[in-house]
């Protein structure tokens, strides 16, 4: 009996690292990035498929419409303009391809 708990127990644990559980985030740079990663599956007709991965980042819908891009050496810049005139960036490393979600809010 003994050794069906101990063997539940590290199948708990076991899932809950693989299925995000275990996933960690950072606020940086005005923007929430995910320390996973998003893969992308691109077709571009028979026998020419491909994949990539992206880095995963939110950016608060309250930050406004996307008014332009900069750049600045490695560093990509992303300027946001809010209904109250707020203008706010959020700073990318310009080397790594992203996918951009609208999630969040300010408080």
């Amino acid at each position: 009996m003994k050794t069906i708990i101990m063997f539940f127990a590290l199948m708990a644990t076991l899932f809950a690292t693989s299925s995000g559980f275990a996933a960690s985030y950072s606020f940086n740079s005005g923007a929430l990035e995910e320390s996973s990663t998003y893969e992308e599956h691109v077709s571009f007709g028979t026998g020419r498929n491909y994949s990539l991965q992206r880095r995963e980042i939110s950016v608060p819908k309250d930050y406004g419409r996307l008014v332009t891009i900069t750049t600045n050496n490695n560093v990509t810049i992303l300027w946001f303009a809010s209904e109250d005139g707020s203008i706010r960036n959020v700073n990318l490393d310009g080397t790594t391809p992203v996918i951009i979600k609208r999630a969040g809010a300010l408080h």
